[in-house]
């Protein structure tokens, strides 16, 4: 019966270290709360924390502390921060931070149940949109990015459509569609906005969306320019060296 419902997507949520660094992986995941929708400014980790299996298997989440102090489990989505209902909606979000920089081509990240088909050609007005930003050397800005953009820039596509038991589905966000090829990318928060690609108000409380993964990049690991000054400055001073031995062989002749 236990393993029926872990396959169903009914296991136990699993409240996770913040940050969260997955295994084997070059980044970590920190749970944000309080964010402003699309510009996502305001967000803080104090009283969250991320999480897994809540409502969706192998999902990453986000426990968020809500105005009456009370911690709640949820995924990526909208949230009333007030006291009173209905005044101030915020969303919750995790951030990606990478350990080294790494290059934008084949950068992407995978999210789940929208509750969407091959046959959607917009979000789900009944549940969250996504919006994303994305930061280069330095945690420079290099755009926010809501949901209308990321559909009009075809940055999602289905990798598994919706299951009709599980009630999952699967979508993959290139981020390298949104912000062009060879970018320098630190890292990338991902957050609810407030409308759907349609401009459809979205609803407070919304139904969540989740991350699961986050790609390997195509390219090799981009250094830090100061780890890149020090890798051309021993390049030069090998080619030096090599070219002083060289001079000092005696002659074939």
């Amino acid at each position: 019966m236990l393993l029926a419902l872990t396959s169903l997507g009914f296991a136990s949520t699993i409240e996770l270290n913040q940050p969260f660094t997955p295994a084997g992986q070059n980044y970590s995941i920190t749970a944000l709360q309080n964010l402003t929708p699309l510009t996502l400014d305001g967000g803080t980790p104090v009283g969250a924390n991320p999480n897994v299996n809540y409502e969706f298997q192998g999902g990453f989440g986000v426990r968020y502390t809500n105005a009456h102090g009370q911690l709640t489990d949820f995924g990526i989505g909208l949230y009333d921060s007030g006291c009173a209902p209905g005044i101030q909606a915020a969303s919750t979000g995790l951030n990606i931070a990478f350990d080294h920089l790494v290059c934008s081509n084949g950068l992407s990240a995978t999210l789940g149940d929208f509750n969407l088909n091959e046959c959607s050609t917009d979000f789900n007005t009944g549940r969250v949109a996504p919006t994303v930003s994305i930061y280069g050397t330095g945690g420079f800005l290099l755009g926010n990015f809501s949901a209308a953009q990321i559909l009009a820039d075809n940055a999602l596509s289905l990798l598994t459509s919706n299951d009709p038991i599980a009630q999952t589905d699967l979508w993959k966000l290139n981020l390298g569609a949104l912000v062009g090829p060879n970018v320098h990318v630190s890292g990338f928060t991902l957050a609810a906005d407030l409308q759907n690609g349609g401009g459809n108000q979205m609803v407070v409380n919304s139904v969540p969306y989740f991350l699961v993964s986050v790609s390997g990049c195509e390219c090799a690991p981009i250094p830090e320019p100061g780890s890149a000054f020090l890798i051309l400055s021993a390049g030069l001073g090998c080619l030096i060296i090599t070219r002083r031995r060289n001079r000092t062989l005696p002659s074939a002749n």
